[in-house]
């Protein structure tokens, strides 16, 4: 019934957290029932703190869409810095690994995902592991950010590419 690649997977996060199988589980069930919750309340600050409640560490005022993903298995990871808004449907993972059988060559691997202050990501985005997204930051409708991009920037693409400076005083 359960699959050999989620004993190995399963087995890799409870020694990453140094836990036992039991508390993780309720910990991920806790975590997954949030996330739902999150996704689809209709008050944005009731999804910031559905998803503060997962461990997401987001600081205030704070927009969070709907559909918006943190990673699931490490949401402690993740922080978001004051003014920030994420756009629906937006992924943000701070893990990733290989397949089942490359898993060797491509182990599980985690890493922080720090985002501004003033960010504003446009919706679709998506942040993989280990990447900073500096202050006042836009980040254009579907891009994948997968190295950091540097405070007052515009980026847009499949990688992301900062295209533009952009004018480093803001009103707040």
């Amino acid at each position: 019934m359960i699959s050999e690649r989620d004993k190995v997977s399963y087995d890799e996060v409870v020694d990453y957290y140094k836990s036992n199988k039991i508390s993780f589980g309720i910990r991920f069930l806790k975590n997954w029932f949030l996330e739902r919750l999150a996704s689809s309340f209709p008050l944005p600050s009731w999804r910031v703190n559905l998803h503060r409640m997962r461990g997401v560490n987001i600081g205030k005022n704070v927009y969070i869409g709907y559909e918006v993903v943190f990673d699931r298995i490490h949401p402690e990871l993740i922080t978001i810095d004051d003014y920030a808004e994420i756009g629906d449907r937006c992924i943000i993972s701070a893990h990733s690994r290989g397949t089942f059988p490359l898993r060797n060559k491509y182990p599980r691997s985690e890493a922080p995902v720090n985002i501004g202050k003033g960010v504003w990501m446009a919706p679709g985005c998506i942040v993989i592991q280990g990447v900073d997204i500096g202050d006042n930051s836009v980040i254009g409708t579907g891009a994948v950010v997968n190295k950091d991009i540097p405070a007052n920037s515009l980026a847009v693409g499949v990688p992301a590419k900062v295209i533009k400076k952009l004018d480093s005083e803001v009103d707040i």
